[in-house]
């Protein structure tokens, strides 16, 4: 802002002027930035690129035209775009021209997709027509000839619009959400062969008594029984929680309830030392860990009402910086008071000079007069390198831009999608599954489910189960496999009817906590937390082998990648850990040693080639390369992240259960924003998986013809390299390999 000044300023001034211009339009910018004749310095990228950067248009004097290709159209500024991003609601000429409604609305859809109307431009995938979401801006995509979701015979009409099967009515399970399916009910009744637990919940009279409990909420079905020992599921060196599970002994009465049921804080009386910090949980934790910027305990309370010794810094929008930290509000600098003390907000030198008049300040982009000074600026998509000069802002870095492929541009970015995938029409960082509808199924103890993700329609694949905790499946042949740590086995069925059900594994197995199917190559591995081993066999279970037998502890949730021969697995044991290792049996080892103290859940994600998993002492969601680099917190909250048990992920979003709240979650797989409840009321949420085609997409399986000529079993190699082997064969408990190392033979 200009200021009448007097004779005093006026030599000053002056000089500062001389001193600009001899700067900024004389001046040499450094070898990797292209000097415009006014003197700006901008990224030497920018020079010839159809953008006039340096305000003069130098940088584009004396350019080359360039031709735009075949498969490119070109903007009415002369730039050059892919043909694919035409019509996409998005200004990629920067002009608009890629957008004009004269060329959009004679647009054209392939065979596949469906046109959202004449009033939009907009194709989408025909298979998302009628799938109960509206993709389209008018809604096209959903009316005229879509129907309604309406329930069968066999199915009950919630309040709330859901199915679920009529065995699920009046279970004392609030199956709808809405406990519609619990109104009006009758007192329950069980038949002569069935007990009838304290909670009213029927189990066959044959669990009675049998030493393990199976009436779960209330434990009714051991409680008046002959002199028999209820047998404990937990080691020597684990507490047993009222609900039957294991916990480290370590963490009874910290202040953590860590029990489903909270058992494990009950009647404790907490006295830190005196050289401890008691956080508001009463969790004790050392007292050096208060105000560390680190939360310690786990409800942050370590960190709250900490006053830094360091005086913060001023804030140059709203502050002048007087010196030591001392700050006024910035409208008192150049005032002719001295509001400092010592004048340093009155510098006769800098005061009533606007810099920004003098070749722009030198700033590349936008420079801001303030009351004692300027400072640069860039426009959205662009940052400052050097205090003057703005650099395009590389968004293709930053985790979440986009949800599968991204396209660094100046100033912006473009997402695109893998095959198989769309962008979605509402967020264009998005990409959605063309084909079919994702669905999460799961276990809870008594029954597999199965939940529809855009219909919510809930259907039931199994009951009458035991323990049901681990859960899998494979989706071309349309079976599902889950393991019951009661009934200590593993079990496959049909998944669109339930049966009949077949026994994996019978034998040889105590707490089969974590499964995972090879949908390739044809092979179930599993963990043993009561055997401390991980295994493998193939799915009918007449060959199995045990692959690590040492060093594991607390072995649970395992998840394979067949694609590339790799398969991850969690032990929640002394010290907990992530490893990695071959499907092979070879290339193991440790990737995830640090922050972590209970890994329950446990997924890969195929298109980012990630590895997730849920952190049920620390209530965390974490990520992590396949490698164990670039770790991450993706979200950490005790409210929302209670006691994590299973989780997966599909799309841009996470999916987990949770113990403590009997509840299905979802999250933003980058950033853990928006929070959601999927399924409410579910008692002992279990295992889960989302059930859709491309969480297992087709590839080369090497091990066929003929068995890859082993004799027995045949697993997948890691592609540690290009030239690695693609599988090895192996042998079953009990034999050994032979020297041409394809035979088994007995040892």
């Amino acid at each position: 802002m200009w200021l009448p000044v007097d004779a005093r300023w006026y030599s000053p001034l002056l000089l500062l002027v001389f001193l600009y211009l001899t700067k900024y339009v004389h001046g040499n910018c450094p070898s990797h930035q292209f000097e415009c004749a006014n003197g700006r310095c901008i990224p030497i990228a920018w020079h010839c690129d159809d953008d006039n950067d340096c305000g003069d248009n130098t940088d584009e004097d004396k350019c080359e035209i360039r031709t735009c290709s075949e498969t490119e159209f070109k903007c009415h500024n002369s730039k050059c775009v892919p043909l694919r991003w035409l019509c996409d609601n998005e200004d990629d000429c920067g002009d608009g021209t890629d957008e004009d409604p004269r060329h959009c609305q004679n647009k054209t859809c392939s065979p596949d997709q469906f046109h959202c109307g004449s009033s939009s431009a907009l194709c989408i995938p025909v298979t998302w027509r009628c799938d109960g979401q509206e993709d389209c801006p008018d809604g096209s995509d959903e009316k005229d000839d879509c129907r309604q979701i309406t329930c069968t015979e066999e199915e009950f009409t919630c309040d709330n619009n859901k199915c679920i099967t009529r065995r699920w009515l009046c279970d004392q399970d609030n199956d709808c959400g809405d406990f519609s399916d619990e109104k009006s009910c009758p007192n329950a009744t069980c038949s002569s062969s069935e007990f009838m637990c304290t909670n009213g919940k029927c189990i066959p009279d044959r669990w009675r008594c049998d030493g393990d409990v199976d009436c779960i909420d209330d434990g009714s079905d051991e409680l008046i029984c002959p002199k028999v020992t209820l047998r404990s599921p937990c080691a020597s060196k684990e507490f047993m929680c009222k609900s039957r599970d294991c916990i480290h002994q370590s963490w009874v009465c910290d202040g953590d309830a860590d029990c489903p049921d909270r058992s494990d804080e009950a009647n404790c009386t907490i006295a830190c030392r005196q050289d401890q910090f008691q956080c508001r949980n009463k969790q004790c934790i050392h007292g050096t860990l208060q105000c560390n910027s680190v939360k310690d305990c786990a409800d942050g309370s370590d960190e709250e009402n900490c006053k830094t010794q360091i005086p913060v810094s001023c804030d140059p929008s709203k502050h002048f910086d007087c010196g030591d930290k001392h700050c006024i509000p910035i409208e008192l600098a150049c005032n002719r008071k001295n509001d400092c003390g010592n004048w340093e907000d009155e510098p006769r030198d800098k005061c009533f000079f606007n810099e920004c008049l003098v070749n722009n300040g030198g700033c590349s982009q936008k420079c801001i007069d303030d009351p004692i000074g300027f400072h640069c600026e860039c426009h959205p998509g662009y940052k400052l390198s050097d205090n003057q000069t703005c650099e395009d802002i590389d968004e293709c870095e930053i985790p979440g831009s986009c949800s599968q492929l991204c396209n660094n541009t100046k100033g912006g970015f473009k997402c695109s999608c893998l095959e198989g995938y769309s962008i979605e029409p509402f967020n264009h960082h998005r990409c959605k599954a063309q084909q079919g509808h994702g669905a999460l199924l799961f276990a809870n103890r008594r029954d597999l489910r199965k939940i529809d993700l855009e219909t919510s329609e809930y259907t039931l694949v199994s009951s009458g189960l035991r323990s049901a905790v681990a859960i899998d499946y494979d989706f071309a042949k349309r079976m599902v496999f889950w393991s019951d740590v009661l009934e200590e086995r593993i079990y496959s069925a049909p998944i669109e009817t339930g049966s009949p059900v077949t026994e994996i594994i019978t034998d040889k197995i105590i707490t089969p906590d974590g499964l995972a199917v090879d949908w390739i190559h044809g092979n179930i591995y599993w963990t043993d937390t009561g055997r401390n081993t991980l295994s493998v066999a193939n799915l009918d279970g007449k060959m199995r082998k045990v692959l690590f037998g040492t060093h594991l502890d607390e072995p649970r949730a395992i998840v394979v990648s067949p694609l590339e021969g790799w398969m991850f697995w969690a032990d929640w044991g002394e010290p907990a850990k992530i490893e990695r290792a071959g499907m092979d049996g070879t290339h193991r080892n440790t990737i995830i040693s640090k922050d972590i103290r209970w890994p329950n859940g446990l997924t890969v994600d195929l298109t980012s080639q990630k590895l997730f998993w849920a952190d049920a002492k620390f209530h965390v969601l974490c990520s992590a390369n396949y490698d164990g680099s670039n770790q991450r917190v993706i979200l950490s909250s005790v409210r929302d992240v209670k006691h994590p048990f299973s989780l997966d992920v599909f799309e841009d979003w996470l999916y987990w259960t949770d113990w403590e709240s009997e509840s299905i979650y979802k999250a933003e797989k980058f950033s853990g924003q928006n929070v959601q409840s999927v399924v409410n009321g579910v008692s002992s949420p279990m295992g889960l998986r989302v059930y859709h085609s491309y969480k297992q997409p087709k590839g080369p399986n090497h091990c066929m013809p003929n068995n890859g000529g082993c004799s027995h079993l045949c697993l997948p190699s890691p592609k540690v390299t290009e030239g690695s082997s693609k599988f090895t064969c192996a042998c079953p408990d009990g034999l050994v390999m032979a020297d041409d190392m394809l035979h088994c033979i007995a040892d």
